[in-house]
């Protein structure tokens, strides 16, 4: 069952053709790891299907409705959330509060108390719960990143996009942070994962949708997309395609 599909996707910066009608599906209880050269559109499509920038043209259902017609806010409301390259909490709250913040916002309202007893929870199972009262610029770079996911399923969500949360990080984060990202999954959440690293997309992946100058160039099972010719020029470089 397709939980989103979006239909001839077009986002321009001025001359640049950012997405250039991207067409993609995705199904319910997939991880999808949507991969391309830097400059392929891959963070802009998150930000068009997350209402962080407007789209120029088309479609996007998600659960039959159209997310280019609402505000972020409003496609929080409706189960879709993602996280940030670069990660963005409120520098003046607490670890916990950025995380309570979210769940009053997300797609039901509630207390304040039920919201930093729910905040709590989302902290202990992203390992943060030793540092929940501490301020934001005492937390390392793998830290802020788990936070991110914290503030990401504490609004409750279907479908969650990742945008580059391995980034950053060393092995053994990376490793810890594959294991998180199964958990979130087990937990009945659709995945969407951009990613540069490729034992990471192969290693998580049910799908593989690939973005080359704004269009899908292919989607299907890893293992065989990441074979393609055409992918390998465009995703792996020439010392793949020679290989």
């Amino acid at each position: 069952m397709s939980l989103l599909a979006g239909t001839a996707i077009v986002k321009h910066f001025g001359g640049i053709k950012a997405l250039d009608g991207v067409e993609i599906t995705i199904e319910e209880g997939a991880i999808v790891g949507l991969v391309g050269p830097n400059g392929s559109g891959k963070s802009t499509l998150i930000n068009v299907l997350s209402g962080f920038y407007p789209a120029d043209a088309g479609q996007a259902a998600f659960d039959g409705v159209d997310l280019l017609e609402l505000g972020p806010h409003q496609i929080a409301a409706e189960g879709l959330a993602r996280t940030f390259q670069i990660p963005r909490p409120f520098g003046t709250m607490t670890v916990l509060e950025n995380v309570a913040l979210s769940y009053m916002f997300g797609q039901r309202r509630h207390s304040l108390a039920d919201a930093r007893s729910a905040a709590g929870e989302w902290l202990g199972f992203t390992g943060l719960g030793e540092v929940a009262d501490s301020p934001i610029d005492q937390l390392t770079l793998h830290q802020l990143k788990f936070l991110e996911l914290a503030r990401a399923l504490a609004t409750e969500p279907r479908l969650l996009l990742l945008d580059e949360v391995l980034a950053g990080l060393n092995p053994t984060e990376v490793d810890e942070s594959i294991q998180m990202i199964k958990r979130i999954h087990a937990r009945g959440v659709t995945l969407v994962i951009v990613e540069h690293l490729v034992r990471v997309v192969t290693a998580l992946s049910t799908t593989l949708t690939v973005l080359d100058q704004g269009l899908v160039i292919a989607e299907g099972e890893p293992d065989a997309v990441i074979r393609q010719p055409e992918v390998v020029r465009a995703y792996l470089g020439s010392k793949w395609a020679n290989a």
